[in-house]
């Protein structure tokens, strides 16, 4: 058979974090304190993208200036020398979390970079990883609330809805805080948010209304358990500042 039919568009060869196309090549490690002297075992991977070879690939990672966490303080790492054995596809970087020494409001980030994998090529866009160590608070933001959401469109009373993804992730069941059903006559439009003692954080959230729109957002948790959240959609030109009330509140 002289064509096959397919094209073969790449044979190369590279080493990258695997967890490196996330956005902003970041990760969050998020541990919780019960003792001043706690460490917390974690760990990172590291790929080989293409096909596996007979021989190991020594890996060697450095930190690079922009990293915040400092060694011995916030972390440890065993080494910044790592193998990916022969005919296998990754290697675990093991790395301690210092967590008896965090404080809650300490924003440690370490950042990662592989700076040499001998004959093996690096990767261009994910050679580096951002591990963002974050002290956790307690977090249970799931339940119906009461919304009012202002904006240039005026002010929008609902009801939505948080539903507990996995610890310190939730997903709100409309974004827009019924600006899209009330105004629109639209479907909600859910998007997941993380929240870490108080403060909520949003990346780009697929907008189901409008096509190529994103929702981005911030907000904070009241100690009574009310939620402001201040959220964009530039594409559509919208908007707002909701705020949620726990139902019966």
């Amino acid at each position: 058979m002289e064509d096959s039919g397919f094209n073969i568009l790449w044979e190369g060869m590279e080493v990258e974090f695997d967890e490196a196309s996330l956005p902003n090549n970041a990760i969050q490690k998020i541990v919780t304190k019960s003792s001043d002297n706690q460490v917390d075992q974690e760990q990172i991977r590291i790929n080989l993208v293409g096909a596996q070879v007979n021989t190991p690939i020594e890996v060697e990672l450095g930190v690079d200036p922009t990293s915040t966490a400092i060694e011995g303080v916030h972390y440890n790492l065993e080494t910044n020398k790592v193998t990916i054995p022969a005919n296998s596809s990754f290697v675990d970087v093991p790395i301690e979390i210092l967590t008896g020494n965090l404080a809650s409001d300490e924003l440690p980030d370490l950042v990662l970079t592989i700076i040499d994998a001998g004959e093996t090529k690096i990767s261009t866009n994910y050679h580096q990883l951002t591990i963002e160590i974050r002290l956790s608070c307690p977090s249970d933001l799931a339940g119906i609330y009461t919304s009012v959401t202002v904006g240039s469109y005026g002010t929008v009373n609902y009801q939505v809805t948080i539903t507990e993804l996995e610890p310190f992730t939730y997903r709100i069941s409309d974004i827009t805080g019924g600006v899209y059903s009330e105004l629109y006559g639209e479907n909600d439009n859910p998007a997941v948010f993380s929240e870490l003692c108080g403060e909520i954080t949003m990346t780009e959230q697929a907008d189901n209304v409008f096509d190529r729109a994103v929702f981005t957002g911030s907000g904070t948790v009241d100690a009574d358990g009310t939620i402001r959240i201040s959220w964009e959609n530039e594409v559509a030109e919208l908007s707002g500042i909701t705020t949620l009330t726990p139902s019966g509140n």
